[in-house]
């Protein structure tokens, strides 16, 4: 290829990368940044009109109704999150993810005439089922359409930029809870259908917008999609979707590193969970009042873009920091944690500066994580089966941190929560400190000819 010809290629790479960045990342951001205000404004929507949620449903005192109402979501979540795969494979993006959006638009607005806890817990088993869908099916096709060397970064805009759409719900939460007492509706109540509309009609623009895998992307011309494709193969050979058989889930699920990433990610959603749950109650216990803790935890969000981007940008541009980017972010979620719960309360401003830290961490590793595992790994199936595992057990981390953070050790500061939360994070440090030295061993045996990894001449670990 003549220089002239390399420039020319070089210039329509840019063009169609951009292209693809605006058509795929906009659609799954809304999508999943209303994924997440929909499992997590329950929060908000007990906080609001002085607690008026858990005196209708019954989930005031030391009981732990609250407890349940939160975590039946995950059960169902974590069950079908390899199951949403097949389906994401047998109907396309489009129709699959779209439907599932539309779907439990539904089941929030059914959330809004709940008249007891028991009916509000079905209904968010059920919001599981059909939000199972999307945050696999979002990493997978991000990690269908870009080399390795763009993954990490693209992986952080959509992730921190939902985690921060999310945030305003807050904001938007406490504005709907003004309806309180319109058509015999509590503010809560009101807060639930407002948003069952919001997702229903972000839904109904997925079917409009929202692309498959590159073989699929009919927004593209023939040349562009043949460039989208090229730079795949080149980068890893597997442009090409393959089938998911029983025999490649058997042996997808034995190898060690799929399951180190999962737990990796665990640990990291169970701290951002936490978080989003019961940030509120935190703020209330250091003296905040009920408006305010509504408020101020929107701001530890904006912050989180600025670790989270650099990380992504340092993981994806400087080789070898993969690792030691989650290691740093593992960190910031110990000592955040750390100082939110376990600082005297006198040191108020201190222990505010731990949720930021905290929520930094945890909002930044949660991309970092999902690319890292992405760029390790070949073939289509593969990364269908392992956004779902990984994801999967993010939905046990969301288990633990609704959990774990019990209404009787609130003044306490929620010990067996946020220590729970140091240690898996702890076990992220060592585990990828692990994976670091076992992925150089690695490469440096298939360097010598001793071996491919991931059964591909060329492939190395970005470690």
């Amino acid at each position: 290829m003549s220089g002239i010809n390399e420039v020319k290629y070089d210039e329509n790479v840019k063009r169609v990368t951009r292209k693809v960045d605006w058509r795929l990342i906009p659609m799954l951001i809304l999508m999943y940044a209303i994924s997440l205000i929909d499992r997590t404004n329950l929060s908000v929507a007990r906080t609001a009109n002085d607690n008026k949620f858990d005196e209708e449903l019954g989930t005031d005192g030391d009981n732990n109704r609250y407890s349940i109402i939160t975590v039946l979501f995950f059960v169902p979540y974590i069950i079908f999150e390899l199951p949403s795969q097949f389906g994401l494979r047998a109907f396309g993006a489009r129709l699959w993810l779209g439907s599932a959006v539309v779907l439990w638009g539904f089941v929030m607005l059914g959330m809004g005439f709940a008249q007891n806890w028991q009916t509000l817990a079905a209904l968010r088993a059920i919001l599981g089922l059909f939000e199972s869908a999307l945050f696999p099916g979002a990493a997978f096709l991000i990690s269908c359409w870009y080399p390795r060397k763009e993954l990490a970064f693209r992986n952080v805009v959509f992730y921190i930029t939902s985690a921060l759409g999310s945030s305003f719900a807050k904001l938007i939460g406490f504005g709907f809870s003004h309806l309180d007492g319109r058509a015999g509706l509590s503010g809560w109540q009101w807060m639930f259908i407002m948003y069952g509309i919001i997702t229903v009609a972000i839904g109904g623009l997925a079917y409009v917008f929202l692309v498959d895998i590159p073989s699929k992307g009919t927004f593209l011309t023939e040349r562009e999609r043949e460039i989208v494709m090229t730079r795949i193969e080149r980068d890893r050979a597997d442009s090409v979707p393959d089938p998911l058989t029983g025999a490649k889930l058997k042996t997808y699920s034995l190898e060690l590193k799929s399951w180190f990433f999962a737990v990796a990610f665990m640990g990291t959603t169970m701290s951002s969970y936490a978080l989003a749950y019961f940030m509120p109650r935190i703020l209330t216990i250091m003296g905040f009042n009920n408006i305010e803790s509504m408020l101020l935890g929107t701001p530890t969000y904006f912050w989180a873009i600025i670790p989270a981007l650099i990380c992504g940008r340092v993981a994806d541009r400087i080789p070898n920091m993969r690792g030691l980017m989650i290691i740093f972010n593992a960190i910031c979620i110990i000592v955040g944690t750390a100082m939110y719960s376990q600082l005297p309360a006198a040191q108020r401003a201190a222990r505010f500066a731990g949720l930021f830290i905290a929520t930094g961490g945890g909002n930044a590793n949660v991309p970092l994580i999902l690319a890292w595992q992405a760029v390790s790994i070949r073939a289509q199936s593969k990364r269908a089966f392992c956004s779902a595992l990984t994801v999967a057990f993010g939905g046990v981390g969301g288990i633990l941190g609704s959990t774990l953070f019990f209404n009787k050790e609130a003044k306490a500061g929620y010990p067996t929560g946020v220590f729970t939360i140091m240690g898996l994070n702890c076990l992220t440090i060592f585990g990828t400190l692990a994976m670091m030295y076992w992925m150089s061993s690695k490469n440096k045996k298939a360097k010598r000819g001793e071996g491919l990894i991931e059964d591909a001449e060329g492939f190395f670990y970005q470690i």
